[in-house]
């Protein structure tokens, strides 16, 4: 079993704006990264959700003990001008203790049919300056997602510090960056999970202190004005 193998290894989220793509096949690899920041720093990560990426039950399911869940404040807008004024609030949001922000599918609601698409492009490049800015003031660790790799998308290549991709393969998911390799260890049965219990094993067997259950709890949650 993984718990009974060499602790893995998950990379190191820096200062400064990371951009993670995931392969499709890989799901939970951003909540696995984000609790396990959590467990090793304490605080509570700042999370803007988009596309319901931040719901309770993934992260719940991940978590090798609940408890953390009150470590991730979600704040959620359901229109592209509503995240765009939660990314204008975000530096007030951030105290000297925020390990992480969070901002998944960062290009989701700008490509939506509320916006034509010169709105969706102006919009998504200034919310980018804006994640940029904070970044650079607060000397804070920003991972972000994106639902496509495109042109529209080239805004957030532009401002990510570094990349790190997760791939699904024969051994395991598959994380890569600039200067670094690792692999998410396998089960001992030769098989290979990427579902979110398997992100759980995961982050068990690196926080085996934390590891014991707790009574289920709600991820804090705030609302776009």
């Amino acid at each position: 079993m993984l718990g009974q193998q060499q602790s893995p290894d998950l990379p190191t989220l820096d200062p400064g704006i990371t951009l993670l793509e995931t392969d499709e096949r890989t799901t939970g690899a951003l909540h696995s990264l984000v609790l396990d920041r959590l467990l090793v720093d304490g605080g509570t990560a700042v999370w803007v959700d988009a596309r319901d990426e931040g719901s309770t039950q993934p992260l719940a399911r991940i978590a090798p003990n609940t408890r953390v869940l009150e470590r991730v404040a979600i704040a959620r807008g359901f229109t592209p001008w509503q995240h765009q004024s939660i990314l204008r609030d975000l530096r007030g949001e951030l105290d000297e203790e925020t390990p992480l922000v969070v901002l998944p599918a960062f290009d989701w609601f700008y490509r939506s049919d509320d916006v034509t698409d010169a709105q969706g492009e102006r919009m998504l490049a200034a919310g980018v300056d804006l994640v940029a800015e904070v970044a650079e003031r607060e000397g804070v660790p920003v991972v972000l997602t994106r639902t496509a790799d495109d042109c529209f998308a080239a805004p957030l290549d532009e401002a990510a510090d570094a990349v790190v991709r997760c791939e699904q393969t024969a051994f395991g998911p598959r994380f890569a960056g600039e200067d670094f390799e690792t692999l998410v260890y396998p089960l001992g049965d030769g098989t290979v999970q990427t579902t979110l219990a398997y992100w759980r094993r995961v982050l068990a067997a690196r926080h085996p202190a934390v590891a014991v259950e707790a009574t289920p709890t709600e991820v804090t949650t705030r609302g776009a004005n």
